[in-house]
């Protein structure tokens, strides 16, 4: 008994040392953008099973949406000249967290027993990389770090909320393709995170702005009010290949990624994110935006 009790001790002890380890490295990079960066693409140079030596392989499309959050500014300081965004951060912190723990797991030789479930699946990714395998990890990791960041969310303004879903309901449809499920031929386009279809569609200022917050213009493009060549693009790529498809998606997401929360973030197809102070049964934005909902600086 007093043996087993040990046993168990030193196990416990030996996963607590490696979340405070996680944690630190973490912390190291909470108010350098380039550090967290550099966290990541120094992961995928050990562990992004790239077709071509020195590359990222695997991680080339969440480095490439790392670059475009640093180019925004959501990932500054919060007392910096340029302020971060507390949501982004936090998001990014926790993804690098969940990461960052699995790598240092599977660097420490030990095994251990009911681990957060994306952690489990960065540590299947480790083990057999492939396109599904780093979906479930990425997603997984997404999901839960929306999670946690819910109430911060309501800080940011209505717009930035509602661009919050087209981020990730964006996400979740790359995946279906990669999952074998089809929603759209534009899937199998953006599915491959080894390609480059993420840093030429975070370059379109359309879906992907750069301003922090967000200016009117963006503003016009988050809620599909654009008329221009680029406008019209988006309300195609996300209107009528993609939010038709929601409930279905998100339903199927959360299977994917053993992640239920995230099936709360939708609504008879409309997303409903941040989730805390809302009620399932009414939508959270309304059915037609105008950028004079509240006073854009």
């Amino acid at each position: 008994m007093y043996v087993y009790e040990a046993f168990f001790c030193e196990y416990m002890n030996k996963l607590e040392i490696l979340k405070k380890n996680a944690q630190t490295i973490v912390d190291g990079v909470s108010n350098d953008p380039e550090g967290r960066y550099q966290l990541r693409y120094d992961f995928y140079q050990k562990y992004g099973d790239p077709f071509v030596k020195g590359r990222e392989g695997l991680g080339n499309s969440e480095l490439a949406f790392i670059k475009w959050e640093i180019k925004r500014g959501t990932l500054n300081p919060i007392d910096g000249k340029q302020p971060g965004s507390p949501w982004w951060r936090e998001v990014n912190s926790y993804f690098l967290y969940l990461a960052t723990l699995a790598q240092l797991i599977k660097e420490s030789g030990d095994t251990f027993e009911d681990l957060p479930v994306p952690v489990q699946f960065w540590l299947d990714y480790i083990e057999t990389p492939n396109e599904c395998s780093w979906y479930r990890a990425h997603n997984s990791s997404i999901i839960a770090g929306y999670e946690i960041a819910d109430t911060i969310a309501f800080k940011e303004n209505i717009y930035e909320q509602y661009f919050m879903n087209i981020v990730l309901y964006r996400l979740l449809y790359a995946q279906s393709m990669v999952e074998g499920v089809t929603f759209g031929i534009l899937g199998k386009i953006f599915g491959n995170p080894r390609g480059c279809a993420v840093s030429l569609i975070t370059d379109i200022e359309a879906f992907y702005p750069t301003h922090y917050p967000l200016s009117k213009e963006d503003i016009k493009y988050v809620t599909h009010k654009a008329h221009n060549f680029f406008g019209l693009v988006e309300i195609v790529f996300d209107k009528i290949f993609i939010l038709p498809h929601l409930d279905d998606l998100y339903k199927e997401a959360a299977t994917w990624n053993n992640s239920p929360i995230v099936t709360k973030f939708i609504h008879n197809n409309k997303p409903i994110y941040p989730i805390t102070e809302n009620e399932l049964n009414a939508s959270h934005f309304n059915q037609e935006f105008t950028t004079k909902v509240i006073d854009i600086p």
